[in-house]
């Protein structure tokens, strides 16, 4: 026997019988979705990679609040590097009555050290070009700024107690390329020029870097000589720039990646049932053959070839259908990503297809190693071969090979394994329970009459399938619903922090006694969400009486600025803050005199803070303790006014204070706030109405690029479905046979197999809602850090439609057995 022409006839001839279409489909889902997010992982990666120091804007760098010391500055030269400083602060600049506050960023004239300044002559920005940084008396502008201050390339416009030129339209800053959210629009402007206008006062809310680029050995020297001496810096370093894009990009990977893992299980899944149906209808031609004297490895080998010539083709489609949706995730993405990403490597490429050889191997293989038993003598008595124990461990290795090669492409361990901790459990509950529920019904069965008999005894008949069935039924539909009903409440849940009336402005530096005055200005200008809140300034100098612990370098320093004795921001207030959840105490009760304190978690399991806890802080020449009484979660991303740390208004006693507001503001009227600028000039606005612009953005695209992949693990969901309904088909077939034999009507097995598909869809259904709800509860509070607000009307219509599904597909894979004529049926079983 040729075993290569023999597998290539086979695998032409049986194709179209379905259970091979379904391997060849599971095998191209597979690999699509891990090609695909792995390939655009791999991408922002490599982007990174090449372009760190192009990102932070050097080598190396420190930061602070203060200015770095010359002599740093002095010992790089030394070291050969070149350096420069580099400024950034929010400031209202005004052109005539028009004003708006833009982050400033002053260099010197080493700006940049890596990477290329563009700037345009107009203000179209058509034809950008390479600069230096602006001299003295010069700035360059974006076209935001110009736009909303009235003036063109050429104009003057106010800054600090002088004016200066708007000599270039700002293009592209080499160093901006990971922020995903400016503040306000840029001008760029000189140091010199910042330096002159006394812009920098100790109050000033200031960003400081010295940034170096050179050598790499000059470099590392340069960092171990300034470390210890940078007390209160943070080191700046190529990592900076895996954060500042992978923040970005960090919650659309993660659902992505989600996606990608639940469509590989289940083109697992598929491939395991539909190579099982394979290899039984397989089993009389294997007893054929060995009759007529064909060795087994001869026989498991041909078989074994046709999943081979199976696998390349759909390998190879797989691979160009991921790299189709990998470059529409990118386009999807868009400005999320890094501007300029590189040609993958072929990593990607190579783990797509390995996870197609992992799923037909691991997945198709085992039940073709049963074959290999099969007597001759299974041409007279009918006779089966058990499933050998390798099988079981196969089936182990393959499904841990397959979550260790989509932890590798998409980097998301812990997320992984959330997801198998929740479908293990509900497998392991789907068994358990579906063997009870089994027996409950075979004690149930007898009792009844009709269709409702025949249907429940076809399904005991075959107890240890129909658990499989059920946990194979569960499982699909637990992946489905996670990915129709979960994922996109997790998403909608997002989109729905941003309602349209969301806060878009800040007022900052507002004195108490302007208070009254600035609520009027706001009220008649319309606004709302008004909230008006102390902001004091103080030292965090010790916990529990001890100094507060050193963070490292790369911690976040949103509560100060990372020595020991570090500024604290901090309000006060009777009642409980909007925008938060307590997690843990108690609040205190309005009127109360307690030094108490309610701490956000992120900052107490910064600090390693807990319950009952003191915290020293240093206003002015006072030290003030207040305990803590109180954990809470902020949202943050509700952007209204919101503190790590909130103190008993009645314990702080005369300490000093500012005031500061957020609010939303109707489309249109922002032009009109220039008049609170002008009436209040120590206040500070600070205009958000781009950001929300940005985030709603950056939500709906992540939406986007979920229902892409989600459509290869939706595909992989129905394939599982419709393979578990179709796997005793040949078996009920010939069943169907000797009871229309026996006298049944085509009405009553038809409603038979209704009442054992609506019997199996409908555990299968509930058990599906339950590990669907778990584990997206899990899900949501350990990969997504939020609280789900379930979509039961989705999930129910999910099991609803599940329920239905299955009844459907019962019915379809049993429309030609009850067209067979019974004589035929029983002579092909």
């Amino acid at each position: 026997m040729n075993v290569v022409r023999f597998a290539w006839r086979s695998l032409r001839r049986e194709f179209g019988h379905g259970d091979l279409a379904t391997v060849f489909a599971a095998l191209v889902l597979g690999v699509a979705v891990m090609t695909a997010v792995g390939t655009l992982v791999n991408r922002v990666e490599l982007a990174l990679e090449r372009s760190g120091a192009e990102v932070i804007g050097g080598d190396f760098g420190v930061r602070g609040r203060q200015a770095p010391d010359p002599a740093w500055q002095a010992e790089a030269e030394r070291q050969g590097l070149a350096t420069a400083r580099i400024v950034e602060f929010p400031s209202v600049v005004f052109a005539g009555d028009a004003s708006q506050l833009a982050e400033i960023k002053a260099v010197d004239a080493g700006y940049p050290l890596r990477g290329t300044l563009q700037v345009a002559r107009e203000r179209s920005g058509l034809a950008p070009e390479p600069a230096r940084a602006p001299p003295p008396g010069e700035a360059y502008a974006d076209a935001r700024l110009l736009s909303t201050l009235g003036v063109d390339v050429g104009d003057s416009i106010e800054f600090g107690d002088g004016a200066l030129r708007v000599s270039r339209l700002l293009h592209t800053e080499p160093d901006a390329a990971g922020e995903l959210m400016q503040l306000a629009p840029r001008l760029l402007v000189s140091l010199a020029d910042v330096e002159r206008a006394e812009l920098l006062g100790p109050s000033s809310r200031v960003s400081q870097r010295l940034m170096v680029a050179g050598d790499a050995a000059a470099v590392d020297a340069f960092r171990d000589w300034v470390q210890p001496r940078a007390e209160g810096f943070r080191m700046v370093s190529l990592a900076d720039a895996q954060r500042s894009v992978g923040q970005a990009f960090e919650r659309a990977g993660r659902f992505l990646a989600l996606a990608a893992l639940l469509a590989v299980l289940l083109a697992g899944v598929a491939t395991a049932l539909a190579a099982n149906r394979f290899a039984l209808r397989r089993t009389d031609q294997v007893a054929i053959l060995r009759c007529m004297g064909a060795r087994q490895n001869r026989i498991l080998a041909t078989l074994a070839l046709q999943l081979v010539m199976l696998a390349v083709p759909a390998c190879a489609l797989g691979i160009a259908a991921g790299m189709a949706a990998q470059a529409g995730l990118v386009e999807i993405l868009g400005t999320l990503l890094p501007a300029r990403l590189p040609l993958p490597n072929a990593a990607p490429a190579l783990t797509g297809a390995a996870i197609g050889i992992v799923l037909l191997v691991g997945f198709a293989l085992p039940p073709l190693l049963r074959l290999r038993g099969v007597p001759p003598m299974r041409v007279l008595n009918r006779s089966y071969a058990t499933l050998p124990p390798t099988s079981a461990l196969a089936y182990l290795a393959a499904l841990a090979a397959s979550v260790g090669l989509a932890v590798y492409a998409t980097r998301e361990l812990e997320l992984a394994l959330w997801v198998m901790a929740g479908l293990g459990a509900l497998a392991v509950s789907a068994g358990l329970l579906g063997a009870l529920l089994l027996w409950v019904l075979g004690r149930v069965q007898a009792r009844l009459r009709g269709a409702a008999r025949l249907g429940l005894a076809s399904l005991l008949r075959r107890r240890g399938l129909g658990v499989l069935q059920l946990v194979g039924l569960s499982l699909s539909l637990c992946a489905l619903l996670l990915l129709a009903a979960i994922g996109p409440a997790l998403l909608r849940q997002c989109q729905a922090r941003l309602p349209p009336d969301a806060p878009n402005y800040f007022l900052m530096n507002v004195q108490p006694d302007q208070r009254e005055a600035v609520a009027a200005r706001l009220d008649a200008l319309g606004a709302s969400q008004v909230q008006i809140e102390p902001f004091s300034t103080g030292r965090l100098v010790g916990i529990n009486g001890a100094p507060p612990p050193r963070r490292g370098d790369n911690d976040d320093d949103r509560g100060g600025s990372g020595d020991p004795d570090r500024p604290l921001n901090f309000t006060w207030r009777s009642t409980f803050p909007p925008a938060n959840t307590l997690v843990a105490g108690r609040f205190w009760e309005p009127g109360s005199s307690a030094a108490e304190a309610s701490v956000e978690s992120e900052f107490a399991e910064r600090y390693g803070l807990a319950l009952g806890d003191t915290l020293s802080v240093r206003v002015g020449e006072r030290v003030l303790d207040f305990a803590i009484t109180s954990l809470r979660e902020a949202q943050w991303d509700s952007f209204r006014v919101n503190f790590f740390v909130v103190v008993n208004a009645g314990a702080v006693g005369d300490a000093g204070y500012s005031l500061i507001s957020s609010f939303h503001l109707p489309g249109g009227r922002g032009p009109e706030l220039a008049q609170v600028s002008r009436a209040f000039p120590n206040v500070t606005l600070i205009d958000i109405d781009a950001i929300l612009s940005r985030v709603r953005e950056v939500m709906q695209r992540v939406a986007q690029a979920v229902q892409l992949v989600l459509g290869f693990s939706l595909a992989a969901g129905v394939l599982v479905l419709l393979a578990a309904l179709q796997s005793t088909a040949a078996e009920r077939r010939f069943e169907s046979a000797v009871l229309r034999t026996l006298g049944a009507r085509k009405r009553q097995l038809a409603a038979a197999v209704t009442v054992e598909f609506a019997t199996l869809g409908g555990l299968a259904a509930l058990l599906a809602v339950f590990g669907a709800v778990l584990t997206g509860e899990i899900l949501a509070r350990q990969a997504f850090e939020m609280a789900l607000e379930l979509p039961w009307e989705i999930l129910l219509g999910g099991a609803a439609g599940g329920l239905l599904l299955a009844i459907a597909a019962g019915r379809f894979g049993t429309r030609h057995v009850l067209r067979t004529p019974p004589a035929r049926a029983l002579r092909e079983g």
